[in-house]
């Protein structure tokens, strides 16, 4: 993204009440503890480290659909 990075983009969605319940998922080659720590505390549902097993991304895509849902 040319003007902003995707941290920054979680903050404004999550700060927006028009987007906050939008379910965000990061998917990063940035596997450290912190950089998981730090995209979850500004407000990323889930978090998910290249490479991942393609499974996982349908399943954790799923339990946010169905929590946003109300499922």
């Amino acid at each position: 993204m040319p003007d902003i990075n995707g941290l920054e983009l979680i903050s404004f969605v999550k700060r927006n009440a028009a987007y906050r319940s939008i379910p965000l998922l990061i998917i990063s080659t940035e596997g450290s503890e912190r950089d998981r720590e730090k995209g979850l505390g500004l407000g990323a549902d889930a978090y998910l480290v290249k490479p991942f097993d393609p499974e996982a991304l349908r399943r954790t895509a799923r339990e946010l659909l169905e929590k946003a849902r109300g499922v």
